[in-house]
């Protein structure tokens, strides 16, 4: 057995119960800590927010109720934290412009009118308000992408209808956290204005924050079919960490500047020049957990690994992965995965076990990248010391790690690296 399938088969036992993509057994909940032990000090405590301690510890992920004006939201995992922490100027921007007469007779005249407007501004803070192109010739042609997509769907329903495919199935999404809307509809421009105010304020046009998501709805309505001008709405550029965070200025730009038709249609003609096979690629693009900001993100991750052997078991799983938290969690292991090939030892094989990337680099030396806030299954990790041969493996942790488990994984050979969350 290849030393790469026989290291999936059981070193990542260590680190399934962490992200089980499909909600298989939940391991017990792990200790309550100081919230700066599992996240950045900058992310628990702001003007607008401040993070209720101490955070409990889900899985290897904090589980965070930001305490705000806004409502609280219970998020799970500091990937999440910094992006809810990053959207609540924007939040605030949006509410202080929607107030303005303005904006309210623009809002009027189109399809939301204002008694959509009404159930914006959440008035209980108490409240848990979360638990997680222009031009004829590109209308056309997105148009006649969408028909091919459309085909393509009947095509591949069929084809799973009667084959034995023994590819990974999605399961069911987590609870508490509602499926984000489809986003690749909409060739005719409308989505441009909301992507001009994510710009604006420097936020995610395709956020699955319940309140953001209600304002920025709102303003593209008013924009759109109302004529209300964005640059006329807001003074200096909002700066919160939300994109900045996770994602690098080219994924930024594009999900601003494209229409979420042309991200799709970019993203599988990209995945298909890395080897993914066609199905594979359509699969994940039809997975609407993968908004098209996650999905660009994640393309631009695999383009830095390049063509390299087991590309594609990277995208089948992303494919069938449910929730938003899983998907972030397997962007940021693959970030350092494709940090380490960058700027360590490049990558020639890459594998999946859940959602835990594991590359083999050119030296034969093996690396396993986790998203992890706070320590792994010390008692299988402990047994797969014991078990194989660590020489030549490398870990990467988003971050920490307790100090009793790091010596125990580097006294069997283990190079350990956490923290590595920036």
């Amino acid at each position: 057995m290849h030393v790469l399938n026989l290291f999936i088969g059981a070193a990542l036992a260590a680190t399934a119960g962490l992200s089980r993509a499909q909600g298989g057994t939940v391991p017990p909940s792990g200790p309550s800590m100081p919230g700066n032990q599992v996240a950045q000090a900058r992310l628990l405590v702001g003007p607008l927010h401040k993070v209720a301690e101490p955070v409990a510890v889900e899985e290897h992920l904090g589980r965070f109720v930001i305490e705000s004006k806004f409502g609280k939201f219970s998020v799970h995992g500091a990937n999440m934290l910094a992006v809810r922490v990053g959207e609540l100027q924007a939040i605030e921007e949006l509410q202080k412009v929607e107030k303005g007469p303005a904006f309210t007779d623009a809002l009027s005249k189109s399809a939301g009118g204002v008694a959509k407007f009404a159930g914006n501004v959440v008035t209980d803070p108490g409240k848990t308000v979360e638990n997680i192109g222009r031009g004829v010739g590109t209308v056309f042609g997105r148009l006649g992408y969408m028909a091919r997509s459309g085909t393509d769907y009947v095509t591949d329903a069929a084809s799973d209808a009667t084959s034995a495919s023994s590819k990974p199935k999605p399961g069911a999404a987590p609870a508490g956290e509602p499926a984000p809307p489809s986003f690749t509809g909409d060739p005719f421009g409308y989505n441009a204005a909301r992507r001009e105010w994510a710009k604006k304020l420097n936020i995610d046009p395709y956020t699955s924050n319940p309140v953001l998501r209600s304002l920025l709805d709102d303003a593209s309505s008013a924009t759109f079919a109302g004529n209300f001008a964005v640059s006329l709405a807001l003074g200096a550029v909002v700066g919160p960490l939300q994109l900045t965070y996770a994602f690098d200025d080219e994924v930024r730009q594009s999900v601003w500047n494209k229409p979420p038709v042309d991200l799709e249609r970019e993203n599988q003609e990209k995945l298909v020049a890395l080897g993914v096979p066609e199905r594979a690629v359509r699969d994940l693009l039809r997975n609407t957990w993968f908004t098209p900001t996650l999905q660009t993100a994640l393309v631009a991750r695999l383009a830095v690994l390049g063509k390299i052997d087991g590309i594609e078991s990277v995208v089948r799983i992303a494919a069938v992965t449910q929730g938003e938290t899983r998907a972030r969690f397997l962007l940021e292991s693959l970030a350092m995965l494709a940090t380490h090939h960058q700027k360590e030892s490049r990558l020639v094989k890459i594998g999946m076990s859940d959602l835990v990337p594991v590359g083999i680099a050119v030296d034969g030396g093996l690396i396993v990248a986790a998203a992890t806030d706070y320590d792994l299954r010390k008692e299988a990790l402990a047994d797969i010391a014991g078990r194989i041969d660590a020489k030549g493996l490398t870990l990467l942790l988003a971050g920490n790690l307790n100090p009793q488990l790091r010596q125990s994984l580097e006294s069997a050979g283990w190079s350990v690296r956490a923290g590595l969350r920036s």
